[in-house]
């Protein structure tokens, strides 16, 4: 069993896309973001310990951690499409179950050790030869990931409606969330550069040329080009709906990359790249002269000629 891929990035980075365009791959097993490591304040994993389990260091609550993890219930910390295995059936499995608890026994049962001996076992008994995860989605936790997997692969890859007096506000913050996290994208990635098992992908580059982007990434990850990655569309993965249209966007679109002009504001542009401008140069992104403007361009239907 090879190691597993993850897909590591920030709010509006592609991650979905570039999950899905992993997962066709033969013999890959897709796995939603587990939420092992969360935000702070955030019902995560180390939530779900304190509050639903206790200590491990008694079989009986490593017994009941197993029991709760692959109960299909709602849980406190474990409420994300990961724990709902709705196309996995090997976590009904008595054998998968007891698996894991003897594993999770004779290790350290710290998290790391938790959510290695999870991800590989649901591999193996779900008969694939490899895992592609979205996570951590927050990219603070990229350390402590390559920590827990130091042989892994990873890349960085409604409201308003319900609360309409609050729009102004919730866009602002929004905003400088994306602001925050681009930064902060830009500094992981200043870190981890250097190392043979990290690479930065960008959601634009892909976009743009597809094929050649893939075929890096293949290479990258050491899994097979298929040509059916060209079509994504076609695969038999889920798709999320945009944060921005509410669509599901299944096959590449150019202008998914440009969009956000359509929705924020010129003073939010020129107040965004002013405090991007730095990050942006650290990943090699140059809004001023990146192929995706001009296809994005000739990709816009014209308008029809009208003679009088």
């Amino acid at each position: 069993m090879n190691d597993p891929i993850f897909i590591v990035g920030p709010h509006r980075g592609g991650s979905t896309l570039w999950h899905n365009l992993i997962a066709m791959c033969p013999g890959m097993l897709r796995l939603a973001e587990p939420r092992f490591l969360g935000a702070p304040r955030q019902k995560d994993f180390n939530f779900f310990l304190r509050t639903q389990v206790g200590d491990l260091s008694q079989d009986a609550h490593v017994l009941k951690m197993v029991e709760l993890c692959f109960s299909r219930n709602t849980v406190p910390g474990l409420e994300g499409h990961f724990w709902r295995f709705l196309k996995n059936p090997v976590v009904d499995d008595p054998q998968f179950r007891e698996k894991v608890v003897e594993r999770i026994k004779m290790s350290d049962r710290g998290i790391g050790a938790i959510a290695r001996i999870i991800l590989e076992e649901l591999t193996a008994f779900s008969g694939c030869t490899q895992a592609c995860v979205k996570f951590p989605i927050d990219i603070r936790h990229l350390a402590p990931l390559l920590r827990w997997f130091p042989n892994c692969t990873s890349g960085t890859a409604l409201r308003i409606k319900q609360h309409p007096q609050l729009a102004w506000f919730i866009r602002r913050a929004v905003l400088l969330l994306v602001i925050s996290q681009y930064r902060l994208s830009a500094q992981v990635h200043q870190k981890f550069r250097g190392r043979p098992n990290y690479r930065l992908f960008r959601y634009e580059d892909l976009l743009a040329e597809p094929e050649r982007v893939l075929r890096e990434l293949c290479e990258f990850t050491g899994i097979q080009f298929q040509e059916e990655m060209l079509e994504p569309q076609k695969g038999e993965h889920e798709h999320q709906p945009s944060s921005l249209t509410g669509k599901q966007q299944k096959a590449f679109d150019i202008t998914a990359a440009v969009r956000w002009r359509t929705v924020i504001s010129p003073l939010d542009n020129l107040v965004t790249l002013a405090l991007t401008k730095g990050s942006m140069r650290r990943l090699g992104y140059d809004p001023k002269t990146h192929p995706i403007f001009r296809h994005a361009r000739e990709s816009q239907p014209s308008l029809p000629q009208v003679v009088y």
